[in-house]
């Protein structure tokens, strides 16, 4: 009976011993850093020395960009592979684990909302100027626990040796005439494979169907019979568009010179410039009927296991020099606080599945 009882004690202490080994290994929880000085918040952050960046797209081209960050504070930047929703649904998957496996993530504007229902995320007003960063895009008022980082825009690309700046189409009429004096010269993409060709059929919406607040979150049944008006503009110019499959195909064909006209991402675009996919020589216009803005915000996990690391790479990124060296590497527009609030605004999240539903229906499978 002494035996066991010698044996509980020393399980006990062997217990203790690992927890407090743990305690002092385990990274510091989000709401450790609660009344620290930036200061205070840098100095941790290199002790923790490490930081995951879950961001969805152009991975390889990050853990380039990522080295000016990794070089100036000796904070290894981690970019693993996934998805957009993979990401999120990651996430809050674990949002009980204490600490989680995931620091800064990667969002579109319209998830943001969607994050701050299942409170996973932790608060960023303690960055240094923070009223001065982004806080709204795409009809998103982001809060205090999200900040903008990634401002693109669609508008149309263009061939300068086939169409002259002064012959480009800037209203809608213009555009319209475009389109059938110049047949199968304008392309735009399949809203299933490209958000490109999905921000011009919303714009198309508008022209044809009349304005509306698409920024309700109830789809209206009777609002959307008014497309058949739209729907049957796109059938009537169906033998004078060409629909592509993708936003790549869309620039892969005006490259060729099949195409004059396309709707594009200027961030697309630049990206395939830079990598040699497409000749430099194309362009980029914003068209006064308008297109959509928006962009990419970036949150921290409520249970970051690099919290200072997480916050200190956030600073850097929505930084002013930061911002403009995204532009250059990028062709991404750089944001402030003044920026989104002027963008022409996609359909929210319902509205727009119920749209891409409808055109798929009414036009593709027509």
């Amino acid at each position: 009976m002494r035996y066991f009882k010698k044996v509980s004690k020393l399980g006990l202490a062997v217990s203790t011993l690992a927890l407090s080994t743990l305690a002092l290994s385990t990274p510091a929880h989000a709401d450790s850093l609660s009344g620290k000085s930036w200061q205070e918040i840098e100095v941790l952050a290199k002790k923790e020395g490490e930081v995951i960046f879950s961001v969805w797209y152009l991975q390889p081209a990050w853990r380039t960009f990522v080295k000016d960050f990794e070089q100036q504070y000796g904070i290894k930047v981690r970019i693993p592979e996934g998805t957009l929703d993979g990401n999120v649904n990651k996430l809050i998957a674990e949002k009980n684990l204490a600490p989680g496996k995931m620091d800064l993530i990667a969002v579109s504007a319209d998830r943001v909302k969607t994050l701050d229902t299942f409170d996973v995320t932790e608060p960023l007003n303690s960055l240094p100027n923070f009223e001065k960063l982004n806080h709204y895009l795409q009809g998103v008022d982001f809060g205090n626990n999200a900040v903008g980082f990634w401002g693109n825009q669609t508008g149309l690309a263009y061939d300068p040796l086939r169409v002259k700046a002064e012959d480009l189409p800037q209203t809608w009429q213009q555009m319209e005439a475009y389109i059938k004096n110049n047949p199968k010269k304008f392309g735009y993409s399949d809203p299933n494979g490209g958000g490109s060709g999905n921000a011009f059929i919303q714009r198309a919406i508008v022209y044809t169907s009349g304005d509306y607040d698409y920024q309700q979150t109830e789809v209206i049944p009777e609002q959307m019979k008014k497309w058949e008006t739209t729907w049957q503009w796109f059938r009537d110019n169906s033998a004078n568009m060409t629909r592509t499959s993708s936003n790549a195909d869309s620039l892969t064909r005006l490259n060729d010179g099949e195409l004059n006209i396309v709707a594009a991402w200027q961030d697309h675009l630049f990206s395939l410039q830079k990598q040699g996919a497409i000749t430099k020589r194309l362009a980029f216009y914003l068209p006064e009927f308008g297109m959509l803005g928006g962009g990419n915000a970036v949150v921290i996990a409520k249970n970051s296991p690099h919290p200072a690391a997480s916050m200190l790479f956030a600073h850097w990124l929505t930084s002013p020099e930061t911002q403009q060296k995204l532009n250059e590497n990028f062709g991404v527009r750089p944001l402030d606080s003044n920026s989104g609030k002027k963008d022409v605004l996609s359909f929210s999240a319902d509205w727009g599945k119920a749209q891409v539903q409808a055109f798929t229906k009414e036009v593709v499978s027509h």
